[in-house]
């Protein structure tokens, strides 16, 4: 061997030998010197039955040594001693050619002790969750790089799998029956997961209602899907409980080592893209693949830039009037818009459900709030008695302090509270029906008007209107896309109208696109309408010259 590839080899801290067919020490570098605590000399030439004995020779290591002999690498990890203690060693055995002949294994042997150790320590509380009896986050990022080191070892052993479970419904479980009962089928659920593994698979609480898992000596990445949907039957399988039957279900993300990841952070960073693509479109199995990772960073970005969007200016205001059948402008919605320095428009249904998330939507009303006052302080003169309307997102509506904030607003920029009315949809008022109808009373008492957004399109939208005090609904415009050609929704729609207003509240429909639903809504006693057909959104400037110059909208009747 060359005395710069000796010079590189003693280098080296981990443990590097050269041995020859007939089982002798060729070469050894100077860490496995040290480590055995003999000369180099007294090693080099002898056999290995005459360095480690005769047992461990014939039981353990040969073996390996007649594989690469013949061709294959070979790997195993085993306890040797050195000096006066024990090591945990990783041991690999690559055939080594002169020309086209083995004539040599290279072993290379890589002290894991401390790895062995934490290994052990899994089994302590620190290293497993309590309340499934599960390894924890900290032991699968232990495990799984010790995984992805194997597979960089292996020519033949490389594929790697990462699924994170995504488990529903234990919010409301919880509130229903307590949460020992959750904490109770979160543990069963693991356990039928983890009986639907091989013993060298992990199950792992990752966190929350989130479980890891990873699947090693994979033949073929093929294998996963199939891994993955067992996995959704066994977590999905009701329970019963007592003379109940309790659905669980789940969204599972999927990335493969090393296509998506090679490095551990960046597996990670995959399967989460892959998992909370799954749960945002309410999908059983989403595997990762590159258009999803460009989502998940396009996502990222714009989480990070929303502030400095506020900071910079970045966000405008449109106004989508409000009119009667007729085209008189009654009113109209202001609607944030974004346009990002680099990538220009950014639609407010990408950029919301993201400001929801990481807690700007207060934040972002709050400026939406301000600058609606001040465009309706300047059109104060020809303004007559049309008015705005605002969003407030679910965060807004809950916000302890929202009642204090639009008061101060109104002061401070002058504006009377009959020129707003806030819009909240209807899922915000059910989730909390008592608060809203307290919040609801206490804007209307500051002389604002709330209106429910979207009617129709929750769950229990005819049980709660009876008790909401709002005084105007607005129709979502699902109700009115096929009144045209379809007698049956508009029966359901006429219906809807005469319920409503049965308890004495006003109507704005949305979403009308064409005359024919126009001509339709009349003969239902409609008066105020929203859509495409009279208006799309338009800039504050152009919404000005049409409040100046009372501007009938393109329906003339």
């Amino acid at each position: 061997m060359g005395t710069h590839y000796e010079l590189i080899l003693n280098a080296s801290h981990d443990f590097i030998t050269l041995v020859d067919r007939s089982y002798r020490y060729a070469f050894v570098n100077a860490s496995y010197c040290k480590q055995m605590g003999i000369p180099r000399q007294e090693i080099e030439g002898k056999t290995i039955a005459e360095i480690w004995g005769d047992d461990r020779f014939n039981g353990r290591i040969k073996r390996h040594l007649e594989e690469c002999f013949s061709g294959r690498e070979s790997h195993d990890i085993d306890r040797f001693r050195f000096g006066d203690g024990f090591r945990y060693i990783h041991v690999s055995y690559f055939p080594y050619k002169e020309g086209d002949e083995i004539t040599h294994a290279m072993v290379y042997s890589h002290d894991i002790t401390a790895i062995k150790e934490l290994e052990s320590k899994i089994l302590d509380f620190e290293f497993k969750d309590s309340t499934t009896g599960l390894f924890n986050r900290k032991s699968f990022d232990i495990v799984l790089d010790m995984e992805l080191e194997k597979a960089r070892r292996s020519e033949s052993d490389k594929i790697r799998a990462v699924l994170f479970v995504n488990l529903r419904h234990f919010s409301q479980i919880n509130a229903q029956y307590g949460a020992a009962v959750g904490d109770l089928l979160l543990e069963s659920t693991a356990i039928r997961i983890k009986e639907a593994l091989r013993s060298s698979d992990y199950v792992f609480r990752f966190e929350g209602k989130e479980l890891a898992i990873l699947l090693t000596t994979m033949k073929k990445d093929t294998d996963i899907a199939l891994v993955a949907e067992n996995i959704r039957e066994k977590a999905t399988f009701p329970y019963q409980f007592k003379d109940e039957i309790i659905h669980i279900g789940c969204n599972i993300g999927v990335a493969v080592s090393p296509f998506d990841g090679a490095e551990k952070d960046d597996l990670i960073q995959s399967v989460l893209s892959a998992m909370n693509e799954a749960r945002e479109r309410d999908l059983s199995v989403v595997v990762f693949n590159k258009e999803l990772y460009k989502r998940s960073l396009r996502k990222a970005r714009l989480k990070s830039d929303i502030r400095r969007a506020l900071v910079e200016e970045q966000f405008t205001l449109n106004f989508q009037p409000i009119s009667s059948p007729q085209g008189e402008i009654v009113g109209a919605e202001a609607l944030i818009r974004w346009t990002h320095k680099e990538l220009g428009p950014i639609s407010p249904s990408e950029f919301i459900p993201l400001a929801e998330e990481s807690g700007d939507t207060v934040m972002i009303g709050r400026w939406n709030l301000f600058r609606v006052c001040r465009y309706l302080k300047s059109w104060e003169n020809f303004l007559g008695s049309r008015y705005v309307s605002v969003n407030l997102s679910a965060r807004e509506f809950t916000d302890p302090g929202l009642v204090e904030y639009v008061e101060d607003v109104l002061h401070s920029e002058g504006v009377h509270p009959s020129r707003i009315k806030l819009e909240i949809t209807e899922t915000q008022t059910m989730a909390d029906l008592e608060d809203a109808v307290v919040k609801i009373r206490r804007l209307e008492a500051l002389g604002l008007e709330v209106f429910i957004d979207d009617f129709g399109s929750g769950y229990s939208s005819l049980a709660y209107l009876k008790k909401l005090p709002a005084k105007t609904v607005k129709i979502d415009k699902i109700f009115v896309d096929h009144v045209v050609e379809d007698e049956g929704d508009r029966n359901f729609l006429a219906g809807m109208i005469s319920m409503i207003r049965s308890r004495g509240k006003t109507i704005v429909v949305e979403g009308v696109e064409t005359l024919p639903q126009v001509e339709i809504l009349k003969t239902l006693g409609i008066q105020k309408i929203q859509g495409y057909y009279f208006s799309r959104p338009v800039t504050p400037d152009i919404f000005e010259e049409l409040l100046k110059n009372n501007q009938i909208l393109p329906l003339v009747i």
